[in-house]
């Protein structure tokens, strides 16, 4: 499944939804402005865990208001999962609130921008933290030099 260019969105999909797409291998998700979370469970009650028990690839990329794949405190499981792609989302703080299951990722690419590529550090949510971490540094040194030409004028 692809979504692209969806600037009205603030999430993809309730949690039923997500708990339905048990045949989903693929699911790239690009140039959306306004997603916050992918898979939003408010007001819902969560019963079990969501399982994309076929999905094997994700990519999220350029989603510049992305905070997290799910910010709701269940388990998400991905038991065939081989290769996520995170490629500019500066907010995404982490991939998942609650416990993630991600038993078979081979590769993980995670990048703040279009040069750098950051190490992996173990599992999901780690990586993702650290790439967030990475970014706010690589901002803050922007900013800093951005001053100092500025009180040079």
């Amino acid at each position: 499944m692809e979504v692209s260019r969806c600037h009205g969105f603030i999430n993809l999909m309730a949690c039923a939804t997500a708990k339905s797409l048990t045949l989903l291998e693929s699911l790239s998700i690009d140039d959306c402005e306004m997603i916050q979370e992918i898979i939003a469970c408010e007001g819902e009650e969560i019963q079990g865990n969501i399982v994309f028990s076929k999905l094997k690839y994700l990519e999220l990329s350029c989603l510049p208001s992305l905070a997290s794949f799910s910010l709701a405190h269940h388990l998400l499981e991905f038991p065939v999962l081989q290769t996520v792609k995170v490629k500019k989302c500066p907010k995404m703080k982490n991939f998942c609130q609650g416990e993630l299951s991600t038993p078979r990722l081979e590769q993980a690419h995670l990048t703040g921008d279009e040069d750098g590529e950051l190490l992996w550090e173990g599992d999901l949510n780690t990586s993702i933290k650290h790439m967030f971490d990475e970014m706010n540094v690589q901002y803050s040194q922007a900013v800093e030099v951005t001053d100092q030409l500025l009180q040079m004028k």
